[in-house]
């Protein structure tokens, strides 16, 4: 019997309620599923200990502490080991830029010129865990061809 791989699982660091709402809601269109949230760059590390997302979406200004905090935890600390980690911030400048892929961030998009760029980079990963689903589903497709 085959089973499905599991669709995108993404975690979510970001303190306004109405970026998170948006982000569930694209996350969601995708065919993705949110595994957490928080607002917090501590309560993201401890609920990370537990879950393994496969896409982190990191703010670097948040409630308390700093995206950054969680990036270090990512790398240094074996928390959802992994997981892409993806900066999306208002705190675009090339400091916060360079740190963040320093501290192991794959992807970094400014809120307010690259939001799309976001948005189809979650659309993208969640149809590969689609298509890696289809692959598995259909003993005929081999390799990614039919």
């Amino acid at each position: 019997m085959n089973r499905a791989a599991t669709p995108l699982q993404v975690y979510v660091v970001e303190d306004s309620d109405i970026i998170r709402r948006l982000l569930t809601s694209a996350i969601e269109s995708a065919g993705g599923e949110l595994v957490g949230a928080a607002d917090s760059a501590r309560q993201a590390i401890h609920q990370l200990q537990e879950l393994k997302p496969h896409l982190i979406l990191i703010d670097l200004v948040l409630a308390s502490g700093s995206g950054f905090e969680v990036l270090d935890a990512l790398q240094t600390g074996g928390v959802a080991r992994g997981a892409v980690g993806v900066v999306f911030t208002n705190h675009a400048a090339t400091e916060d830029r360079e740190r963040s892929f320093l501290l192991g961030a794959s992807y970094f998009f400014d809120k307010s010129t690259q939001g799309h760029q976001a948005l189809e980079l979650i659309n993208k990963m969640a149809a590969e865990r689609r298509g890696r689903a289809s692959i598995r589903a259909d003993p005929e497709v081999r390799n990614g061809q039919g």
